[in-house]
């Protein structure tokens, strides 16, 4: 299998900066392996279609909109009703392609031009805050919570992976600007890049 090339080649370097770095309060790492695909279901298909990928994905149902769902090595999202999108390995990726034909919806592999990146740490909420205008607060914006945002004008998916972790997904071309973004303001919390 060939390797991903970073984004961030050249502008990624391991270790603890900031203030506090000997306890950094934000964890970054960037995600180099990864699927990322968005499934359209057409509308006249929808509803059978919902119940064969929850079987077949071993789920109870779809997500909602804003929601997402684990399996095993990723995760099943939906942005709004009848578009999914997928997060993760590649099996389960490859499930999901197969599964939708033509008639039923698209599939679009889109991994090849996005760069994912993985926030943790006590501090990580309020690294966002100081950019995301999204109610970040645990009840506001739970566990499998999904949702697209920006920061400083960058378009992201953002996803909560649990109370500490977030997954932000950003098209290689603005990968290098939002690692910026980041790295500066994670400065003030002390951070660590994994």
């Amino acid at each position: 299998m060939l390797e991903r090339n970073s984004a961030l080649k050249g502008q990624r370097i391991h270790g603890r900066f900031g203030k506090a770095s000997e306890q950094p309060g934000v964890t970054i790492e960037e995600i180099r392996e990864f699927s990322y695909l968005e499934l359209t279901l057409w509308e006249s298909e929808a509803a059978s279609l919902r119940s064969k990928l929850a079987e077949l994905l071993a789920i109870q149902s779809l997500p909602a909109p804003e929601q997402s769902s684990l399996l095993p090595g990723g995760r099943l999202f939906s942005l709004k009703a009848g578009h999914l999108g997928y997060l993760g390995e590649a099996g389960p990726a490859d499930i999901l392609a197969a599964a939708i034909a033509p008639e039923e919806g698209s599939v679009v592999p889109l991994g090849h031009g996005y760069c994912c990146l993985r926030l943790g740490g006590p501090k990580a909420a309020n690294l966002l805050r100081r950019g995301i205008r999204l109610d970040l607060r645990d009840r506001a914006f739970p566990v499998h919570h999904v949702a697209r945002a920006d920061i400083g004008g960058i378009g992201l998916l953002l996803l909560r992976r649990d109370g500490g972790h977030f997954d932000l997904l950003v098209p290689r071309s603005q990968a290098v600007e939002l690692w910026r973004w980041l790295t500066r303001r994670a400065a003030q919390f002390g951070y660590q890049v994994l």
